[in-house]
């Protein structure tokens, strides 16, 4: 029931001049905090995407090179969950993100031995070149493990591009991509 005054029956209202000054500090604060932001920010100019749609490799020739890391991620036994994207166990920041080795196929060459990865680049324009039908490159995928560091990659996508200079005409070597591949889960 309401209280009656003499003014007549009283009728809740509520003050919002509170709600209004804190309205007006977060517009503030948001707007320096937004010309910090894109003052920190450099301009970059970002690569198109070629084909940003998923599609599976179906028919086409192609060369797959997998990145070992040297320190794989492995679940506790406990977990009973399997290595891959949305694991929350995964903690891909905890490891070193150095390369162990690098495979082609079967064969794996280790990252510390200059010999080894001179078999591995020869492998690689060798298998490019086999692969390679009526002038259409193999599609050539890289697969690394998300704790590598692109430090460690870089190296091996270098090896991969002279390989591919080496195996194709010069002008179909400088437009075939080298597609990084994310196998994520169904």
């Amino acid at each position: 029931m309401s209280n009656v005054t003499r003014r007549g029956p009283v009728k809740p209202t509520m003050n919002i001049t509170p709600l209004i000054d804190v309205v007006f500090l977060l517009i503030v604060f948001f707007m320096i905090v937004n010309n910090i932001v894109t003052d920190e920010v450099p301009e970059l100019q970002l690569p198109d995407l070629i084909d940003p749609e998923t599609h599976q490799p179906e028919g086409e020739s192609r060369v797959i090179v997998n990145i070992i890391p040297e320190t794989p991620y492995e679940p506790s036994e406990a977990s009973g969950r399997k290595v891959g994207p949305g694991n929350p166990e995964l903690r891909v920041l905890t490891r070193s993100g150095a390369v162990k080795a690098v495979s082609i196929g079967k064969a794996e060459f280790q990252m510390n031995d200059k010999e080894q990865l001179k078999a591995f680049q020869q492998l690689c324009t060798d298998t490019i070149a086999r692969r390679t039908k009526k002038g259409q490159p193999p599609l050539i995928m890289l697969r690394a493990d998300a704790g590598v560091y692109y430090s460690s990659v870089l190296p091996i996508m270098n090896m991969m591009q002279m390989s591919m200079a080496e195996a194709l005409d010069p002008e179909l070597a400088a437009n075939t991509p080298i597609h990084l591949v994310a196998y994520l889960e169904n």
